[in-house]
């Protein structure tokens, strides 16, 4: 007989919460896994979820990035004992002002629920995600103290329009501007050489310009395995708890 999902939830290690809140004109929605166990002295630590697109209509069902983070952030990293925040995004890119104030507000409002370690925060984020977190990587170091992007190229700017999106993504051949915001963020880039939506040449491309900046960055190159396969990251990820460690021990 199989589990119910309650009795496959009382096994985990973390509570799930499905959140709202109102910010400003916004009615946003998330979801957080918290660990039963007891905050360690300092606060818990916080990683960010940000979840990839989707094309199915009518678009993202509320609680969108609490599937994403259960599927590949929580099995990955669950060792690290953080508290785990999936937003889900109200526009096309985390890079839209609103996505960003969206993650901002969501962030403001964990730490209001729970003892958290400003020292030990982490963004990370696939596809869509991916690049959002690169994003608010490049934009937030007061915020986050490490970033891994997955599965995505670089944007440092706001986009406003799918449009600037593209001109964004354009500007990473044009000059090496691009990645000054980035020089302030450990990064830890993870990517796949079988990826045909997001090719690796570019991202590498990048991430040379990135090293040549003399930024903080480690790459982890996967084989085989597609974009669309969101768990094959599972053990990418995972390989990384002791660089985010490392990072927030600095």
């Amino acid at each position: 007989m199989r589990r119910s999902l309650e009795q496959r939830l009382d096994q985990m290690s973390v509570r799930m919460d499905q959140r709202e809140l109102k910010a400003g004109d916004a009615n946003l929605t998330y979801g957080t896994l918290v660990p039963k166990a007891p905050a360690p002295e300092g606060g818990y630590p916080l990683i960010v979820g940000l979840h990839y697109g989707t094309t199915q209509e009518p678009g993202l069902s509320p609680y969108f990035g609490l599937g994403y983070v259960g599927q590949l952030v929580f099995p990955a990293l669950e060792s690290l004992n953080a508290v785990i925040v999936a937003p889900d995004a109200p526009e096309f890119s985390w890079a839209h002002p609103d996505s960003e104030a969206a993650v901002l507000a969501v962030v403001a409002q964990v730490k209001k629920d729970h003892p958290i370690n400003e020292k030990h925060t982490l963004v990370t984020g696939f596809s869509m995600g991916g690049s959002g977190a690169w994003y608010l990587g490049a934009t937030h170091p007061e915020i986050f103290r490490a970033a891994i992007p997955m599965a995505a190229l670089p944007i440092t700017t706001a986009v406003r329009t799918r449009a600037e999106a593209q001109a964004a993504r354009k500007a990473l051949d044009s000059g090496t501007d691009w990645a000054t915001p980035l020089l302030r963020m450990p990064l830890y880039v993870i990517h796949s050489r079988a990826d045909e939506t997001v090719p690796i040449e570019p991202l590498e491309q990048a991430v040379q310009t990135l090293k040549g900046r003399g930024a903080d960055i480690t790459t982890a190159f996967i084989d085989d395995v597609p974009h669309h396969l969101v768990p094959g990251f599972v053990d990418a990820l995972s390989d990384a708890a002791p660089w985010i460690r490392g990072v927030w021990e600095r």
